[in-house]
C-alpha cells in the first residue's frame, strides 16, 4: 500500500471513528477530541488515543483497559496480526459506558 492511500484509510477511519462516537452517545459519556490524525477518547476509566503511525502503516491505539495495540488494513479491514478488529474492540471496551454500534 502507498503511503498516501494509508493516509487516506487511517485519517477515515479515524474521523469514522469519532463521527460514530458522538452520533451514538447521546448522554456524551465519552469525550471525543479529534485533532489532527489524534483521536483521544475519555471515558470513566481512563483515555483511549488512536492515531496512524505513517512509517509502520499502522493504527496505534491504547486502551486503558486491555492496553496497547497495532492495527493494519488487511481484507478491508483495521485488525491486528492475529485477527482482533479494530471496531470490534472498541464496540466491546466502549459497551460498559454506551451503547455503541461502530461500523465500517
Amino acid at each position: 500500500m502507498q503511503e498516501s492511500q494509508f493516509g487516506i484509510l487511517a485519517e477515515q477511519m479515524i474521523a469514522s471513528i469519532a463521527e460514530q462516537i458522538e452520533e451514538q452517545d447521546l448522554r456524551a459519556v465519552i469525550e471525543v477530541d479529534l485533532l489532527g490524525d489524534i483521536l483521544s477518547l475519555i471515558t470513566p476509566v481512563g483515555q483511549y488515543i488512536i492515531n496512524k503511525q505513517t512509517a509502520a502503516k499502522e493504527l496505534w491505539l491504547v486502551s486503558p483497559i486491555s492496553g496497547p495495540y497495532h492495527f493494519i488494513y488487511l481484507k478491508d479491514k483495521w485488525q491486528t496480526r492475529q485477527g482482533i478488529e479494530i471496531l470490534s474492540l472498541l464496540n466491546s471496551e466502549l459497551s460498559r459506558f454506551v451503547s455503541l454500534s461502530l461500523e465500517y
